[in-house]
């Protein structure tokens, strides 16, 4: 029996021991920490750099609307009309290039070698002058042409003293006086034919020649070569201006269509069908229903608790004992609403830093605006 109660008075002790060790070691570790806060979300504020006159408006306020969603459409007829106008601009251009790259073409070169053998033919014929077989033909032309000026002048010699009788008539006479005219006169040009032959070609008819022989070896150089670097880097920088510019009209036309950037909820519709809107104004204001967080204020001397990604848990009245979690996003760098004089521990707890908490927000069920406590352990 005695044995029995020291067994007992054993097991008290030992319980009594437990539970003090519990006590102390409940006190000594720190509370939760809780701090309540609104529940905040990030605004993306939607305008166009070109503005004009609204179209469509494609949205209404309080929507969900997915990402790439339509918003708000501008009538774009003018900056269309520019784009078309730049795009043929960059067609020409890009024919240029391509033309000046290419060179000129077998037909044009083909034609300049046949302008440089024709060339190159009349200068070596102006300067080797007349050939002995023109000579000796121009000479056959004289004498023959001579011959029969001596024939018809000698016939009008015996003719003349009968047209005078009349034994002949004046027709007859008329027409020998005629040929005889004509034969002299063709026997002179053979004459200066001739002459002009054994001159041999005139000095400045040679360089003439030479001149244009050149201006046709020159030609014909260029067209075998194609064309500069020069003009092929110039015609290819006209063609990078053309294209920047349709870049450019493709830009401003994007403006023209408004898009959702990313999954949203649709707060503000300030526009209508039929606005005039100016360039940077503010159409419609969307909420990121995915980034939602809270904004506590932690007393300085709870913040050497806190750390960047810790885990925290959100309630929210709407929900009741629900529990959403979050984690620690940012803190603030800077003290805020300090008091005058930071001097005592009451003070340091007045001392506040500004935290963001990031809030999951699963089927988006959590709204901006609630009231929210963020727990934190």
């Amino acid at each position: 029996m005695k044995r029995k109660q020291i067994i007992l008075a054993i097991a008290a002790v030992a319980i009594l021991l437990a539970a003090i060790f519990l006590y102390r070691w409940l006190a000594a570790r720190p509370a939760p920490l809780a701090y309540s806060g609104t529940i905040e979300t990030r605004e993306i504020q939607i305008g166009s750099k070109i503005g004009g006159r609204v179209t469509t408006v494609n949205v209404e306020e309080g929507q969900s609307i997915s990402a790439n969603a339509p918003l708000v459409t501008f009538e774009a007829n003018e900056l269309q009309a520019q784009r078309n106008q730049a795009q043929a601009a960059v067609d020409q251009a890009a024919a240029d290039y391509n033309r000046l790259q290419r060179g000129n073409r077998p037909e044009e070169i083909a034609q300049a070698d046949a302008t440089l053998h024709e060339q190159d033919a009349l200068f070596l014929a102006a300067k080797n002058g007349p050939r002995p077989e023109e000579l000796r033909q121009a000479q056959a032309d004289y004498a023959a042409a001579k011959a029969n000026a001596i024939a018809a002048a000698s016939t009008y010699s015996r003719m003349k003293p009968l047209a005078a009788k009349d034994v002949i008539s004046r027709q007859q006479f008329d027409a020998n006086t005629a040929q005889r005219d004509n034969t002299a006169q063709q026997a002179e040009s053979a004459r200066q034919h001739l002459a002009l032959l054994q001159a041999g070609t005139r000095t400045e008819d040679i360089r003439a020649a030479h001149a244009r022989y050149q201006q046709a070896l020159d030609a014909d150089n260029l067209m075998h070569q194609g064309f500069r670097r020069q003009d092929i880097d110039a015609g290819k920088a006209r063609l990078v201006q053309a294209q920047a510019h349709v870049a450019e009209l493709d830009a401003r036309l994007k403006e023209a269509s408004l898009l959702s950037p990313t999954d949203a909820l649709v707060e503000t519709v300030s526009v209508r069908p039929g606005d005039l809107v100016p360039a940077n104004q503010i159409v419609l204001t969307l909420l990121e229903s995915d980034q939602l967080w809270v904004k506590v204020y932690v007393p300085e001397t709870d913040l050497s608790r806190l750390k960047i990604g810790q885990p925290a848990t959100v309630t929210v009245d709407s929900f009741g004992d629900r529990h959403f979690n979050g984690h620690i996003q940012e803190i603030a760098s800077a003290a805020e609403f300090l008091p005058r004089n930071v001097q005592t521990r009451d003070d340091r707890e007045h001392q506040v830093f500004g935290v963001k908490v990031r809030v999951d927000n699963p089927n988006g069920v959590l709204k901006s605006g609630m009231a929210a406590t963020v727990h934190l352990q």
